[in-house]
């Protein structure tokens, strides 16, 4: 969390605190965090993290890596 400048192993701050900076996810992110602790009997859960959060994350983070990573 190198934007927050800190770090927590408590899965329900850390969705907070990504929701800070991604407020249009932090719902998702609650739901992953919730889904951390004890496994959902929702069957659509885990799809919309797979299938949703996780391929955004992925490209969000990327972006963020490519800013970050100064040219050779």
């Amino acid at each position: 969390m190198s934007r927050w400048n800190g770090w927590t192993s408590d899965l329900g701050q850390s969705a907070e605190l990504f929701g800070r900076y991604y407020p249009e996810r932090v719902e998702q992110m609650r739901v992953a965090a919730s889904i951390g602790r004890a496994p959902s009997p929702d069957p659509a859960m885990p799809g919309m993290l797979i299938n949703d959060l996780g391929p955004w994350l992925a490209v969000t983070h990327g972006d963020a890596m490519s800013d970050a990573v100064p040219e050779a």
